[in-house]
């Protein structure tokens, strides 16, 4: 479990975890925020549990306090863009695939790959004028890489 908690803000709860029976990842995983305001968890320990529960099913839990502690939400990590999210976490490009591939199923952010072709096409002449597009258009780029 200290592994999954690491170093920042879950790690002054686990002796409150263990003793209400958060004693192992997958039981802690199934928090509910119900669960969590029982146990008076700050926003920033509800967060750090909603972003590593999302790297660990990624299984990309290696970057959990350097995500952590840029402070942001899982949320506005998901909103970065490819080159951002490997150069301010030092996370490898495969990972970072991994990692965004993801965040389709977790967020608003369309995914490319379900949208009809015409679609694809008009948002590829877009320009980058928010971080969701920049994301967007990254996976463009490899999605068309990936069809060649």
């Amino acid at each position: 479990m200290e592994g999954f908690v690491g170093n920042g803000a879950l790690k002054r709860v686990i002796p409150k975890l263990i003793e209400e029976g958060w004693d192992d990842v997958p039981t802690l995983k199934l928090m509910k925020a119900e669960d969590m305001d029982s146990i008076n968890m700050t926003q920033q320990q509800k967060d750090a549990l909603e972003m590593r529960s999302y790297l660990h099913d990624c299984a990309l839990i290696q970057y959990g306090d350097k995500l952590e502690s840029a402070g942001k939400s899982l949320q506005e990590l998901l909103e970065l863009s490819i080159d951002e999210i490997s150069s301010q976490f030092g996370m490898k490009k495969g990972h970072v695939a991994r990692f965004i591939e993801r965040r389709t199923s977790n967020s608003s952010v369309p995914n490319p790959l379900q949208q009809p072709p015409q679609a694809l096409t008009s948002s590829r002449k877009t320009t980058k004028t928010s971080s969701n597009n920049s994301i967007h258009n990254g996976e463009l780029i490899l999605f068309n890489f990936c069809h060649l």
